[in-house]
């Protein structure tokens, strides 16, 4: 496990230089209560993954822009938006999910497995990209405006090679 998110940070650091690594399959609850398995809807659309937290502002900042391109890309694409905040604020994530209306999958990480699994040092926003085969083409951690524009640029390449 430790393994991927070495990988993850060499292919940050080097980008396309190296070749994708395929996302590791994990399951976990939704907001709502049901279960979440990733392998369940991996090849349909491309999965946009989002580590965040309540407490961050700058992953409030991103996941307002990813619910324009899970609007924008409906059907395409499926964003999932996997708080790491504690479980004793599950009921303060839905709450500030159903304020703003967004539209895509919030899954609950609060012992963080698959976040580590990813980012090991746990920076937040980290965002990826996953392609219909299930390789990671796009990794970002942090905020800054604009980046919303890479991600839409990574979608518009996977599509176009569909």
């Amino acid at each position: 496990m430790k393994r991927i998110g070495f990988f993850l940070l060499v292919f940050w650091l080097f980008g396309s230089q190296i070749q994708a690594v395929t996302v590791t399959d994990f399951g976990l609850k939704k907001m709502g209560g049901d279960f979440f398995k990733l392998s369940e809807h991996l090849g349909s659309k491309i999965i946009i993954i989002d580590f965040w937290a309540t407490w961050c502002k700058p992953c409030k900042k991103l996941l307002k822009r990813l619910n324009t391109i899970q609007k924008q890309y409906r059907g395409q694409v499926e964003v999932l938006a996997i708080s790491i905040d504690e479980a004793s604020a599950f009921s303060t994530v839905e709450s500030y999910i159903k304020a703003r209306r967004f539209e895509f999958t919030v899954l609950f990480d609060a012992e963080n497995k698959v976040a580590r699994l990813y980012n090991p040092t746990l920076k937040i926003p980290f965002t990826m990209v996953v392609d219909y085969q299930g390789n990671i083409v796009y990794v970002h951690t942090g905020y800054i405006p604009g980046v919303e524009n890479e991600i839409e640029d990574k979608i518009k390449n996977i599509l176009s090679s569909k």
